[in-house]
């Protein structure tokens, strides 16, 4: 049974800009449930005098010493008690998330974790990042290379994974040394507007983070060109992403990009069978698909696709489907109704062109929903490669099927696409496993499982799935310049001899 609301009245926010957080402005934007149309949240509508206020005090945050010129082990320590604020603060952040995001709560349970972790390993790197020294270019040389803070950073964030996509990027920018400007989306903003309150109770300065609520054409095109913003850090559509790649190539102004995918799980018949129906399902069901990284394809080797999709149909059938602070749902509702008439519209274009839908495929109606956005998983087979749904982003539950005979095929329909975010790969042969991830198109390869992963290693796509890295070390240097200083030691001999007199 669904749940209603947890709480009377809605929330209503203000900017965070230079530690305070405002009064909520005149005009609001409203957040309502996607499950039952009940008002979450208000949130002030930005404008560009709020973006130039934010940005303005990140540049005077910037430039204070207690804060780019402290210590890796200093802004370390601040990290780490940033990371015990948001564990305490644990249970009322993922429900926020929760209801929000409309996401399952034991998801948003594992993504608080998450977040949690990757706090704790930046400010790990802020304490070993270091930089080099060339010794042997000459016995009169000494040549660094150093790290330094990229500045004030400008970061746009997206309402499928609002605290996940954030920290993919924020404590990275706080460990070297950076200070941002958050604009979260506008749908899912009291995540970020809390987080920055914490960040503040951690002893980290104003100024330092920032949050301008809004609209992404007002709020996000005042940061994306704003000279004084240093760089712009993304995760959104692809359509946007191309926008804001143009806009900062106007200033030259450095951008990350994480957009859209298409990922595909290829399944070969040597594979654990019941592993793959597992990861399958998760791979499309998981945050009801509104995952730049879902596996939407499958792509199954033709011996064992009938019996192996079958299964799956079953297994789809079990997934429960519910409010999301119901401890016992797998998934929710879509983010809002539009989004979901254009998942139902894909479904239906799929089926004009050939597909057939073996199981869902339509809006779950009745009492027990409430009239939210909900979608049942939906798994379309005899998807071939030249339909819609096997080549564009649905971002929705949908499992696009496609038949393969030889190892050469699978690969080639696996890279059939503009996107080249995330695959994977399912087989008990590993000569096979690592020939296939090398010829496959995407910034990862998953092997034997579908969408896990560690902080340590760098995340990010190819081709029109983005640019740059987050997680890892390469997330801490994304927020970094690198300088070249050549040491001349001794004396210098002139080069231009016949000039000395």
């Amino acid at each position: 049974m669904l749940q209603t609301q947890s709480h009377l009245s809605p929330r209503i926010y203000g900017h965070f800009i230079d530690g305070v957080l405002f009064d909520p402005s005149q005009n609001l934007i409203d957040r309502h449930s996607p499950v039952n149309g009940s008002l979450l949240a208000r949130f002030s509508d930005g404008t560009p005098k709020d973006v130039d206020d934010a940005v303005s005090a990140a540049v005077r945050a910037f430039h204070r010493e207690d804060w780019a010129d402290l210590t890796g082990s200093a802004r370390a320590k601040l990290l780490n008690k940033f990371a015990d604020l948001i564990a305490d603060d644990a249970d009322h952040l993922v429900r926020l998330e929760a209801e929000e995001a409309s996401k399952a709560i034991k998801m948003s349970v594992h993504e608080l974790a998450m977040v949690v972790e990757m706090t704790r390993f930046a400010a790990s790197l802020a304490v070993t990042a270091k930089g080099e020294a060339h010794t042997q270019l000459g016995p009169g040389v000494l040549g660094l290379v150093t790290k330094e803070p990229s500045g004030v950073v400008g970061m746009i964030v997206p309402w499928n994974f609002p605290l996940v996509c954030l920290f993919q990027k924020l404590p990275y920018a706080l460990a070297a040394g950076c200070t941002v400007v958050i604009k979260p989306s506008e749908l899912t903003s009291s995540t970020a507007l809390e987080i920055a309150k914490l960040a503040t109770k951690a002893g980290i300065p104003p100024g330092v983070i920032n949050v301008v609520t809004g609209n992404g054409a007002i709020v996000g095109e005042a940061l994306t060109g704003h000279p004084d913003v240093s760089m712009i850090s993304f995760t959104g559509s692809t359509a946007v992403g191309r926008r804001i790649g143009a806009k900062c190539g106007e200033s030259v102004k450095r951008v990350a990009l994480e957009l859209g995918g298409k990922g595909a799980n290829i399944v070969f018949a040597d594979a654990d069978l019941d592993a793959a129906l597992d990861g399958i399902l998760f791979g499309f069901v998981f945050n009801q698909g509104e995952v730049c990284a879902a596996g939407a394809r499958l792509i199954i080797e033709d011996s064992i696709a009938d019996d192996f999709v079958s299964k799956l149909a079953e297994r789809a059938k079990l997934i429960n489907v519910g409010h999301p602070t119901d401890e016992q749902a797998d998934m929710s509702a879509l983010i809002h109704e539009s989004h979901m008439h254009k998942v139902l519209a894909y479904i239906a274009e799929g089926q004009k062109e050939g597909a057939v839908v073996i199981c869902g495929g339509q809006r779950l109606r009745g009492q027990e929903y409430d009239d939210g956005y909900f979608i049942s998983p939906t798994i379309l087979t005899e998807v071939t490669a030249d339909m819609r749904v096997f080549r564009e982003e649905i971002f929705g539950p949908v499992l696009c099927v496609t038949r393969f005979k030889s190892l050469e095929e699978a690969i080639s329909l696996a890279n059939l696409t503009e996107y080249g975010l995330a695959n994977g790969v399912w087989s008990k042969d590993i000569d096979k496993v690592l020939l296939t991830t090398r010829k496959l198109k995407s910034g990862t390869v998953f092997a034997n499982t579908y969408l896990e992963g560690a902080v340590q290693l760098p995340q990010g796509g190819v081709k029109q799935s983005g640019f740059g890295r987050e997680n890892g070390l390469d997330a801490l240097h994304e927020y970094m310049e690198t300088k070249q200083t050549y040491v001349k030691l001794g004396p210098r001999l002139p080069i231009l001899a016949h000039t000395i007199a």
